[in-house]
């Protein structure tokens, strides 16, 4: 651990956190760094036997339970209290169904991202549209709103991506204002971040990522490897590729779908496994990754779209584009290959990886000095001086844990909230210590760099960040 200041923070209920998985255990030794909580204030609820020792080591109870439907609400009611927390880091357990329940007994929440029961993402039998998160998003929207804004705090999406994301955009926004000599105050509002997205002209935000650590064992054939949840990336691969339509675009992609009439968000008739999108990085510039569903394409499009009656004045498009390890991208070109019949094998790279770094920021395009990226570099190095036994993925994710379950705990009665709703500001000190070094970048790369000279594609050289020319030519035009 470095030798810098750590912040804490009192909390008189107990913690909850259901899942130890990779995020699980890199989250455990941050709570207890940083929350000061009654002897026996920290549980740990798991499906499985993993996880145990890690609990034991950070003196949590361990409780192998699986939450199921039919048995949630016990299992819940036998260990949570009014002003006790719930940390959801699992998969397959419904995230609207324990917000409802928190909500009803007076439990804060946190998840690092919204998750139904078993047999959606993944269900043939269901309409392209049932698999889509913007589906399963809409569902916590309906509960928040039954809520009311006085409700126990519940934060959902508030991970990395989604989550720190959020934050991101809005630092590089201010950035982006101050590079423009326009600079401005923080804005009060959703309505005054819009504005000035739209005042300085960004046009396309992507949440950018590009995973480059490396174990000492590579990928053998027929064997999943990633540095987070294989189930829970296996679930975004097989889903419908999604993402919000700015109103810059001229058109709709070709067999794209709206997910409702005046939503401004589209999915795909084709997995995100199998679509690609070019997008850039400060350490290594242009790359094509993959073009996945995320919440924060959904909630940072809302959050900056100015309407005027039913239509929109101003939305950026927004997409996640995603280079995992190469192992992992080598899993999913596998998985591909194999009809989407999951690998027999798995693994979760963690203490194995010997080099390489997480790359996680935003990059706003568009504007008249054409990108600006924000994000954290962390490298595996650096991951392990704060938890010697995860990887920089797991800990990116535990840093929006840990703001998030900091930011519920001093503001415990404001009902559900997205990353967005919340002071990025607070959010971004408390996670910041955890994510490397925090870089903005200008470039003057586009997607159209090298294409037309190699390749008959239609480009549109005017408009260089149209999504026409952001798209792989995987992608049918």
């Amino acid at each position: 651990m470095p030798n810098t200041r750590i912040e804490t923070v009192e909390f008189a209920g107990r913690v909850l956190m259901v899942g130890c998985g990779s995020i699980g255990q890199a989250v455990l030794p941050l709570l207890r760094r940083h929350l000061l909580l009654p002897e026996g204030g920290l549980t740990v609820l798991e499906a499985s036997g993993r996880g145990r020792a890690f609990a034991t080591a950070n003196q949590a109870r361990f409780v192998h339970c699986h939450l199921k439907p039919a048995t949630y609400q016990r299992e819940l009611a036998r260990r949570l209290r009014p002003g006790d927390l719930l940390l959801n880091l699992s998969v397959n357990v419904s995230s609207v169904d324990l917000v409802e329940w928190c909500s009803t007994h007076g439990v804060l929440y946190v998840d690092t991202s919204i998750e139904p029961w078993p047999g959606v993402f993944d269900n043939p039998m269901l309409t392209l549209r049932e698999r889509t998160n913007f589906v399963t998003r809409e569902d916590m929207l309906k509960l928040a709103r039954r809520l009311g804004p006085g409700a126990p705090t519940a934060v959902v999406d508030h991970g990395a991506n989604p989550g720190l994301v959020s934050h991101f955009v809005k630092q590089a926004l201010l950035d982006l204002s101050r590079g423009l000599a326009q600079p401005v105050p923080d804005p009060a509002d959703a309505a005054g971040w819009a504005v000035l997205a739209r005042d300085l002209g960004v046009t396309l935000i992507q949440i950018s990522e590009r995973d480059t650590q490396a174990a000492d064992r590579p990928k053998r054939p027929n064997e999943f490897v990633n540095t987070w949840s294989i189930d829970g990336f296996i679930d975004e691969l097989m889903q419908p590729a999604e993402l919000s339509l700015g109103t810059a675009e001229l058109t709709r992609p070709a067999g794209a779908q709206w997910h409702r009439r005046g939503c401004g968000s589209v999915f795909l008739q084709r997995p995100g496994g199998a679509t690609f999108a070019r997008s850039w990085l400060p350490s290594t510039g242009g790359f094509q990754g993959l073009l996945l569903t995320h919440d924060e394409i959904f909630s940072i499009a809302d959050h900056l779209s100015l309407r005027q009656a039913s239509r929109f004045e101003y939305r950026p498009t927004v997409m996640f584009v995603y280079h995992p390890c190469d192992d992992g991208m080598l899993s999913a070109m596998e998985l591909e290959g194999r009809g989407w019949q999951p690998q027999p094998a798995r693994r979760i790279i963690g203490t194995e990886i010997v080099t390489g770094t997480d790359e996680l920021g935003v990059l706003l395009a568009g504007h008249s000095k054409n990108a600006y990226w924000y994000g954290s570099q962390l490298s595996i190095a650096e991951a392990r001086r704060h938890v010697p036994y995860t990887n920089a993925t797991c800990l990116q994710v535990a840093a929006g844990a840990l703001a998030a379950a900091v930011w519920a705990i001093h503001h415990p009665h404001e009902g559900l909230r997205e990353a967005d709703d919340l002071n990025f500001r607070e959010c971004l000190d408390f996670a910041r210590p955890y994510l490397g070094t925090m870089t903005g970048a200008y470039t003057d790369w586009t997607p159209l760099q090298g294409r037309g000279e190699l390749f008959s594609e239609h480009l549109d050289s005017d408009q260089p960040w149209l999504l026409q020319n952001v798209r792989a030519r995987q992608w049918p035009a």
